[in-house]
């Protein structure tokens, strides 16, 4: 029975890990033709396109690595699938953090300025959404007045 159950993970997490492949391939190639696209019809927003693409296509990928870790069976294995995460862990954040600088770039072309949040600013938005809200009304009576 024991043998059952793992063997049936293992072809699971396989057709997921092909699954999860083939979706980051799909969105990488559709999004870098699709900036191409716009990069040809000139549109400011072609390297937005492609770095979002880049990243949901990585963070797909990425999921199917951390699959591949249940099919694992020696420590080389681990190793390089350990290896492979940190990769393009790493390439997701540049990419995020290339995203950030071209979109303060925009915003100051465009002479508005935003507060650039703390991650601690961040997760508390997130936890405590009900607070923006009352941010905002006060904000907008304020204005008002």
């Amino acid at each position: 029975m024991h043998e059952l159950i793992t063997h049936l993970v293992a072809v699971i997490a396989g057709l997921s890990i092909d699954f999860m492949e083939l979706l980051s391939i799909g969105i990488i190639v559709y999004t870098t033709f699709f900036a191409f696209y716009k990069l040809l019809k000139k549109d400011p927003n072609a390297r937005i396109y492609l770095l979002h693409g880049q990243s949901i296509g990585l963070t797909f990928k990425l999921g199917s690595e951390i699959l591949r870790t249940v099919t694992v069976r020696n420590m080389d294995e681990i190793l390089q699938i350990a290896m492979l995460i940190v990769i393009k862990a790493a390439m997701t954040w540049l990419i995020h953090w290339e995203l950030s600088g071209i979109e303060q770039e925009q915003e100051s072309k465009n002479g508005h300025t935003r507060k650039v949040k703390s991650l601690s600013e961040r997760v508390h938005e997130k936890l405590h959404p009900e607070t923006i809200e009352a941010k905002i009304e006060v904000e907008n009576e304020t204005n008002n007045h």
